[in-house]
């Protein structure tokens, strides 16, 4: 049953308005915690899986029939969106059903990492930029590191693969710096065993 638009939909992707709910209930049910309501919206549109207005109207649906709560401009499941999402969901294929769930996992945990770590890029007076990445836990500082770049694309760039994974900056310092990292000059590569 086709009820749903299909632009921004990718072959294998939902068009229908009800299949596109279970996948909601599904998917807010097995992460198990409110999610950002523009980044439901972004995780579904962004794999293809779903059409963003039939997301936003199939998000309203629920919300009105009180499978969903939202509230701080997130939402969950209540528990008969729960019950939804696990009655229903073998009508919606397996690898949507995984690539949602991924997909939203993968966004918690970056914004954890984006609250627990700090990267601050500063416009430098005298040309280029400065970067600035600290390692956190628990809210006190491990690890600092500033490196002063030529332009805005290097410093977004690190900004990116720091918030990837902090933790390895954090280790190959320390292993480093400790004289526990294994390290071999390979051509013109540095390898480094942690």
């Amino acid at each position: 049953m086709a009820d749903a638009f299909t632009a921004g939909v990718e072959p294998g992707g939902l068009t229908s308005t009800q299949e596109i709910r279970i996948l909601l209930c599904y998917m807010l049910d097995t992460v198990g915690q409110a999610i950002n309501r523009e980044e439901v919206t972004d995780i579904l549109t962004a794999g293809g899986m779903a059409n963003y207005f039939d997301i936003e109207d199939a998000i309203e649906e629920l919300i009105r029939q009180q499978h969903l709560v939202e509230a701080d401009k997130k939402i969950a499941t209540t528990v008969t969106g729960a019950q939804i999402g696990q009655s229903l969901s073998v009508r919606i294929p397996y690898t949507l059903r995984q690539r949602s769930v991924e997909a939203a996992l993968k966004l918690l945990k970056r914004i954890k990492i984006q609250r627990d770590n700090q990267v601050e890029i500063t416009k430098l007076e005298e040309g280029g930029y400065a970067v600035t990445c600290t390692v956190q836990d628990r809210g006190m500082d491990l690890l600092t590191v500033t490196l002063r770049v030529a332009d805005r694309n290097q410093a977004d760039c690190i900004k990116e693969q720091f918030l990837n994974d902090p933790s390895l900056l954090f280790r190959s310092n320390l292993a480093v710096l400790t004289g526990d990292a294994g390290m071999r000059r390979a051509g013109t590569e540095l390898v480094i065993k942690l």
